[in-house]
C-alpha cells in the first residue's frame, strides 16, 4: 500500500507487539483507536475481546478498513482527523472509553493534549491511555520529576494521571522503517476530583517557563514569564535548582504561592 508522508505513517508490522498492545487495554469498555492504519492492532484489539473505535484520516486506509471488517459489529470507523473529531458527538455514545494505537511521531503532542483537554472537561470519562509513540519521548513523559530526561510534557502529563512506560517496539517491527524505536506507554487518567488543586492553565505556564530555558537555574528560568510578583524570590524554595530537579508538588505548590503573590 502507497503511504503518504503528510500522515506521518510508520505502520506496525508486528503482530506479537500488536497483541501486547492489546493486553494492556481494558476490555470493559470501548477503545478508540487512533490511527488504524492496516487494520493490524484493530485485529489484535478484536481478537482480545474489545469493541473499538477506529479513527483513521487516511481515505485509502478507510476504504481498505472498510472491506476488512465491515462483517463486525465491535467496530466503528470514523474517517477523521483525530485532532477534529467531535469528542461531543463520542460523548453521547459512550459514557466510558479508553484510548489506543499507534500515533504519528510528528503529532504526539497535539494528541497528548487534545485527550488532556477532553479529561479536563469530564464530558467523556476517558480511563485511560495506552499508545506507541517514539520511545525517546514516551521514556521523557514517563520520566518522574528529579530525573534528568523529564520536561514540561512530563509534569503536564502527571496533572492528568499517572504515567508508565511499558516496553519497547524496535523500529524494525516498522513499515517503512523509521530511524527511531517504538515506545508503548499507558497513562492512567485521574478523576475530576483526583486533579491537583491549582488552576491548570496558570500551573501550564509555570511549567513551561521553566522548561524553556532548562539548563538554567529556577531564579533565572522563571524571569520568562509575564506579570511576575516582585517579591517572588522570597519564598521557600530552593530556586538554585534546575527545573528538573522540582518535584511534582513543588511545581504545584509554587503554582499556587504565585498566584496568591499575583492576588496582593
Amino acid at each position: 500500500m502507497r503511504l503518504k508522508k503528510k500522515f506521518g505513517q510508520f505502520l506496525l508490522r508486528d503482530e506479537e507487539a500488536a497483541l501486547r498492545i492489546a493486553s494492556f487495554v481494558p476490555t470493559d469498555i470501548p477503545t478508540i483507536e487512533i490511527g488504524s492504519g492496516t487494520g493490524l492492532l484493530t485485529t489484535a484489539l478484536l481478537e482480545t475481546g474489545h469493541n473499538v473505535i477506529g479513527v483513521e484520516i487516511d481515505l485509502d486506509m478507510v476504504e481498505r478498513l472498510e472491506q476488512k471488517f465491515n462483517h463486525r459489529r465491535d467496530f466503528r470507523l470514523i474517517p477523521e482527523d483525530i485532532l477534529s473529531v467531535d469528542w461531543n458527538e463520542i460523548a453521547e455514545k459512550y459514557d466510558e472509553i479508553t484510548i489506543s494505537g499507534n500515533l504519528p511521531y510528528h503529532l504526539t503532542s497535539s494528541i497528548l493534549f487534545s485527550v488532556f483537554n477532553q479529561v479536563r472537561e469530564n464530558k467523556l470519562i476517558i480511563k485511560k491511555m495506552v499508545v506507541m509513540i517514539q520511545k525517546e519521548v514516551a521514556v521523557r513523559i514517563c520520566s518522574q520529576p528529579g530525573k534528568r530526561a523529564v520536561g514540561a510534557i512530563s509534569v503536564l502529563t502527571r496533572y492528568h494521571g499517572k504515567p508508565e512506560y511499558l516496553f519497547t517496539v524496535p523500529s524494525e517491527c516498522f513499515q517503512p522503517r523509521p530511524d527511531v524505536d517504538g515506545g508503548v506507554m499507558q497513562i492512567s487518567f485521574y478523576e475530576s476530583k483526583d486533579f491537583p488543586n491549582v488552576e491548570y492553565q496558570f500551573f501550564r505556564r509555570v511549567v513551561r517557563a521553566c522548561f524553556a530555558q532548562r539548563r538554567k537555574m529556577m531564579r533565572n528560568a522563571l524571569t520568562v514569564m509575564e506579570s511576575l510578583p516582585d517579591n517572588w524570590k522570597e519564598l521557600d524554595y530552593d530556586f538554585t535548582k534546575r527545573p528538573e530537579a522540582f518535584t511534582f508538588e513543588e511545581f504545584v505548590n509554587l503554582t499556587k504561592d504565585l498566584d496568591r503573590l499575583n492576588s496582593k
